[in-house]
């Protein structure tokens, strides 16, 4: 390690270790020159209300209030800079400086030792043990993302279905054109105008030749959302050509816009890893188009293998800022069932999906001919077998919030009983999927990563006929007027009693009346949310 500037004390930076991947190869130091650039996050001047309030706030006094003092920021910038880095900005807002320099410089500036590594045939910048602060920052500096390039795990999609260029009738298939669900679900009348909705991607690109065919295909033009795409990180060529991202892509768009045509949609490009993630949540935060609801369709299990604590307390916190605001943030609860991609024998659950601050939305089958709806679970329940299914479970790592008042046990005994994900659902499974064109080719696929912005849609459509919707998750498990005493989620929801997400060896949950771990409150009723909320 390069020695630091003679005289500089370092502490531990709270929540900043990192292991050794399992099945990573060491292959050497970094480059000492090599470029990098860290996103440095600092304390805010005042703690976000808990619980959050119904009442939004708003954004100026979120940025002004509980946004970062400026002079914390200038003091970043003037311990940093004698190792050798420069501040390429900074921003009181998402209370975060960029701070680049090479690596020999980011080794002296937070004592670490940067590697060079390689997992599953990618190379990546790793670091192994804790970050340490000069100790002027310590209690000023919270987290420091970017000193390691490691890529999350690659959660794969399962192929979609190819399917003609003029589709069949609806009795003549299972699979759903996105405003069919929307009618089958009640969603209220409308378009999405006046409404922004913002889609946060990890890879992939959006392709404007899909969309309009899309559109005509399902006899939605000459309607054309206005898209917009905010590259917040580059991409490298094999993110933005590799056929599941961009198919992700393309579904959240498409779903969106097949319910609401007229809308503004803002898509947020970031890399795929955990700086990638704290720097897409922070441009959406600030993007001018004033997001109206914003919809996530990534995830991965909880656990420090993947996640950082650093990672999810910062993530856990923008989200927060998010529901203090009045968004609601829909999140897909994960395809891979009570496993989750965790193939130790206990159950898990995805993250941010078991952020208490998100709606978490997991994955139904609606059967066509009968209009009956069970739990999403096809094979064994996991999806690089061909399968898939709902995930849902309680959280190992998150508490659960007060307003989460139901009783579900943890299938792992030994663990947090935490917050239960998910809080709703809607239609996930592959053969009941959503119609779709991408690359130029029509077919129907499936996921939560389909449910979560066909939630969003209707969200956008709620507040459009003029409700009050706000952070919409805690409302869920309170009575409100009308509802008879019941929660909200109980009367504005289709409920789901039938089938389990349970998959691999991992013990799972089952469906029951009212509500339960694999799919929430059950399907959206969008009449009922019409005529229940402010």
């Amino acid at each position: 390690m390069t020695p630091s500037i003679p005289g500089t004390s370092f502490v531990p930076l709270k929540g900043s270790r990192r292991c050794h991947r399992p099945g990573s190869v060491v292959l050497g130091r970094s480059d000492s020159t090599e470029w990098c650039e860290v996103t440095v996050k600092v304390r805010r001047k005042a703690p976000l209300p808990e619980p959050v309030p119904h009442q939004p706030i708003s954004r100026a006094e979120l940025a002004t209030k509980y946004g970062a003092d400026p002079k914390d920021l200038d003091t970043v910038e003037r311990v940093l800079t004698p190792f050798g880095l420069k501040v390429s900005s900074k921003n009181s807002v998402t209370r975060a400086v960029k701070v680049v320099g090479p690596v020999s410089a980011m080794e002296r500036a937070f004592e670490v030792r940067l590697q060079r590594n390689k997992w599953d045939g990618v190379l990546y910048r790793g670091r192994v043990g804790e970050i340490n602060l000069p100790e002027e920052l310590n209690g000023i500096v919270t987290g420091v993302f970017g000193l390691d390039s490691r890529p999350m795990i690659n959660r794969r999609r399962s192929p979609g279905s190819p399917v003609s260029f003029t589709p069949p009738a609806p009795g003549l298939r299972s699979w759903y054109f996105p405003q069919e669900l929307a009618a089958a679900y009640q969603f209220p009348a409308g378009d999405g105008t006046g409404q922004t909705v913002g889609i946060l991607e990890f890879g992939g690109q959006y392709i404007v030749d899909d969309l309009t065919q899309f559109l005509r295909i399902t006899g939605m033009a000459p309607a054309v959302p206005n898209v917009q795409v905010r590259n917040v990180r580059a991409l490298s060529a094999q993110a933005q050509s590799d056929a599941d991202y961009i198919t992700e892509v393309m579904l959240d768009i498409e779903v969106v816009a097949g319910i609401c045509p007229q809308a503004t949609v803002v898509v947020f490009f970031s890399e795929w890893t955990e700086s990638g993630w704290i720097d897409n949540l922070d441009a959406a935060l600030t993007d001018a188009a004033n997001l109206s609801v914003l919809s996530i369709s990534y995830g991965l299990a909880e656990g420090n293998d993947i996640w950082t604590e650093q990672a999810m307390d910062h993530v856990n916190d923008v989200l927060k800022e998010f529901a203090n605001a009045g968004v609601t943030v829909c999140v897909s609860s994960g395809d891979d069932g009570s496993e989750n991609q965790v193939p130790d024998g206990s159950a898990h659950v995805n993250f941010p999906a078991s952020s208490p601050y998100v709606l978490a939305i997991g994955g139904t089958a609606l059967t066509r001919d009968t209009w009956q709806e069970v739990v999403w679970h096809e094979g064994d329940g996991i999806r690089q077998d061909g399968g898939g299914s709902s995930g849902g479970g309680v959280s190992t790592v998150v508490p659960r919030p007060v307003w989460q008042n139901v009783d579900i046990r943890a299938a792992n005994p030994q663990f947090l009983q935490g917050r239960i994900v998910p809080d709703v659902a809607a239609n996930a499974a592959a053969n009941t999927g959503y119609f779709v064109v991408v690359l130029g080719s029509p077919q129907y696929t499936g996921g939560t990563s389909a449910a979560a912005p066909l939630w969003a849609a209707l969200i956008a459509r709620l507040l459009q006929a003029g409700k009050q919707v706000g952070f919409l998750t805690p409302l869920l498990y309170q009575p409100l007027a009308g509802t008879g005493g019941q929660p909200l989620g109980a009367v504005a929801c289709f409920d789901v009693t039938q089938g389990s997400n349970a998959s691999g060896n991992a013990p799972g949950y089952a469906a029951g009346v009212g509500f339960d771990a694999a799919t929430g409150w059950g399907s959206p009723n969008g009449a009922q949310l019409l005529n229940l909320l402010s």
